[in-house]
């Protein structure tokens, strides 16, 4: 399985870095991968011819700008996110993405433009006394913020029993800094 990920701005992974490390001062861990927001899953790729068709395509698209306001679950899952508002510049974003790569992409996946619901993972895999903790934390910790998507990566997911066993960065790209954003 791979996935395209956008990857924030350093500064914003350093706040959300130094919250995951204070909850864990706390005795709750449950994260694991760089602070991002997914675009996308493939269930399988030619991945030589993929990688050239990726980097092409993003080498002039711009850093896309975010505002987080909230702070969510996922039902049933542990997971305890940041959301940022959807505008029409992510909505576009993503979009884009998903017309130019429909022929690669999992048409059943949560992240297709009809079901995705945008978010940058904060804690996952959390006991229901574990997220009530975590959420308490973030509520109390994490103030309103303003990022930027500065680079895309294409990403490789192991699984072992329905379970993620590894995650490697197959492709980082930098995304084009204007003074729009």
């Amino acid at each position: 399985m791979y996935g395209v990920i956008a990857y924030l701005n350093s500064e914003t992974e350093q706040k959300i870095d130094d919250l995951r490390n204070g909850l864990e001062k706390e005795g709750i861990k449950g994260h694991g991968m760089r602070p991002h927001v997914t675009l996308g899953t493939h269930p399988d790729l030619e991945i030589e011819s993929f990688k050239s068709s990726f980097q092409e395509y993003f080498k002039d698209i711009s850093t896309v700008p975010l505002f987080f306001p909230s702070l969510a679950i996922f039902l049933k899952s542990g997971t305890l996110y940041a959301a940022p508002t959807k505008n029409s510049v992510l909505t576009d974003f993503h979009q884009r993405y998903h017309e130019q790569f429909k022929n690669d992409i999992n048409q059943q996946s949560l992240y297709i433009p009809a079901h995705w619901v945008p978010h940058c993972t904060l804690v996952m895999d959390l006991t229901q006394d574990d997220l009530v903790k975590a959420f308490d934390y973030f509520s109390r910790n994490l103030e309103p913020f303003h990022a930027k998507i500065d680079s895309v990566a294409l990403i490789q997911l192991t699984y072992e029993a329905d379970v993620c066993t590894d995650v490697k960065d197959i492709l980082t790209v930098e995304l084009k800094k204007d003074d729009v954003n």
